[in-house]
C-alpha cells in the first residue's frame, strides 16, 4: 500500500477509526485487563458518527447534488457497506449467546428475524453471564450494533432530503440535539443509547455529531499538510482524552464538553493533515479493520471467555482471554475483510450494476449542482 492508496480518502481519519474502536473493545472488557471503568470511552461512538458525516459527505455530496446516484442508489449502496460485516457479528453473536446462555435459547431464537433485518428487537439476556444481570439491549446478538441502527437512520434521512439540507437546518438540528445532550448528561448520562430504558439518548447523540460532520465536510478547505506527525498526535490525543481518569464529579461537564466542541474540532484537525508516508499503511490497515473490529468483538470476546473457561488444563482462562482478545480480534477482522467481506460486496455489486449504473449527470443551473446553501 503506497500513498496512492489515500489519494481520495483521509488518512488519519481512518486512524482515528481504528484507535476509537480499540477504546469501545477496552470500555467493554475493562475488568479483563483489570483496568478501572473508562469514564468516557463510550464518547467514542460519537466521534464515530461525526466522521461518518464528514465521510458520508465527502462520498456522496456531489454525486447526489448533480443527480449521478437517487437516493434509493444511494443508501442501497450504504446497506451494502454495512450489512455483510453485521449479518457476520449476528450469526457469531447467536452462537456464543446460544453457548453461553442455553437456558435461554428461545429468547435469544426470538431475537433473529429483526435482527437480520437490522432493526431493534426485545429480549432481555444475562449478556455478561455469570453476572445475574439482564441487560434489556435493542440488539441483544451484539449490543454494539445499536449504534448501527442510528448510523441507518441518519444515512436515510441524508439521502432522503439531501436538498433540504441548509446550513441553517444543520445548525438547528444540532441546537435541539444538544440541549437534548445537556438534559441527558444530568440525567441519565450520555452513555446511552445502546438499551431499550434510554434508547432516546442515542437520538441526541447522532442528531449532533452526524450533522457536524456534514458541516465540517461542507466548510473545510481542501489543501491537507502531507507527511505531518500531528496525525500521530491528533490520534494520541484522543486515546488520552477517552481514557483520561477524569473525576465523575464532574462527569456530566467534561461529556458535554468533549462530545460537543472537542471531539468536532478532532475531526477537524484529523481532515486537513496526513501522516508519514511510513506510517500510511498502518492508518489505511486501522480504518480497513475498523468496523469489524466494532461490530465483531463482542461476540468473539465471549466465545473467546466461555471456551479458555471450558478448557480444563489452563489454570488462568481470563489471563488467557485477555492476551488472545486483542492480536484475535484483529487477525479476525482482517481475514474477514479479505475473505468474507470485500468478495460479498464486490458480489452485490457486480449483481446490482445495472440498476446502480450511475445516471447522467444532467445540466442544470451552476446553484443547482452546489451544495445546499
Amino acid at each position: 500500500m503506497g500513498p496512492s492508496i489515500t489519494s481520495a480518502r483521509y488518512a488519519t481519519l481512518d486512524g482515528l477509526r481504528g484507535a476509537a474502536a480499540i477504546v469501545v473493545v477496552f470500555v467493554h472488557f475493562h475488568a479483563l485487563y483489570h483496568l478501572p471503568d473508562i469514564e468516557h470511552g463510550y464518547l467514542a461512538v460519537d466521534l464515530f458518527f461525526a466522521m461518518s458525516g464528514f465521510v458520508i459527505a465527502n462520498a456522496y455530496d456531489r454525486r447526489l447534488s448533480s443527480g449521478e446516484l437517487s437516493w434509493q442508489q444511494y443508501f442501497t449502496l450504504r446497506l451494502f457497506r454495512l450489512y455483510p460485516l453485521y449479518c457476520a457479528g449476528l450469526v457469531l453473536g447467536f452462537i456464543s449467546l446460544s453457548y453461553r446462555l442455553p437456558a435461554q435459547w428461545r429468547e435469544i431464537a426470538s431475537t433473529v428475524p429483526a435482527g437480520l433485518l437490522m432493526l431493534p428487537s426485545h429480549a432481555p439476556l444475562r449478556t455478561f453471564f455469570p453476572f445475574p444481570e439482564k441487560y434489556d439491549f435493542i440488539y441483544p446478538l451484539d449490543f454494539p450494533a445499536w449504534s448501527l441502527f442510528f448510523e441507518l437512520i441518519a444515512s436515510l434521512a441524508y439521502g432522503l432530503f439531501f436538498r433540504h439540507l441548509t446550513t441553517r437546518l444543520l445548525i438547528f438540528v444540532m441546537c435541539v440535539s444538544g440541549v437534548s445532550l445537556g438534559i441527558a448528561a444530568y440525567t441519565s448520562g450520555l452513555a446511552n443509547g445502546v438499551a431499550w430504558p434510554t434508547f432516546y439518548v442515542g437520538f441526541a447523540r447522532l442528531g449532533y455529531a452526524f450533522p457536524a460532520g456534514l458541516l465540517l465536510y461542507r466548510f473545510h478547505r481542501p489543501a491537507r499538510r502531507r507527511g505531518s506527525l500531528s496525525a500521530v498526535l491528533i490520534v494520541a490525543l484522543v486515546l488520552g482524552l477517552l481514557f483520561m481518569p477524569w473525576s465523575t464529579l464532574h462527569q456530566p461537564v467534561v461529556d458535554l464538553v468533549i462530545a460537543l466542541a472537542v471531539l468536532p474540532a478532532i475531526v477537524w484537525a484529523a481532515c486537513r493533515v496526513e501522516p508519514p508516508v511510513r506510517l500510511l499503511p498502518l492508518f489505511v490497515f486501522s480504518g480497513a479493520i475498523s468496523y469489524g473490529i466494532y461490530v465483531l468483538h463482542v461476540p468473539f470476546a465471549f466465545a473467546v471467555q466461555d471456551l479458555a473457561v471450558h478448557v480444563h488444563f489452563l489454570r488462568h482462562p481470563s489471563a488467557v482471554s485477555a492476551v488472545v482478545l486483542l492480536p484475535g480480534i484483529v487477525l479476525l477482522t482482517w481475514c474477514a475483510d479479505r475473505c468474507y467481506d470485500a468478495p460479498v460486496r464486490r458480489a452485490l455489486l457486480a449483481r446490482s450494476r445495472g440498476w446502480l449504473t450511475a445516471r447522467p449527470v444532467r445540466t442544470a443551473p451552476a446553484a443547482d449542482a452546489t451544495m445546499p446553501e
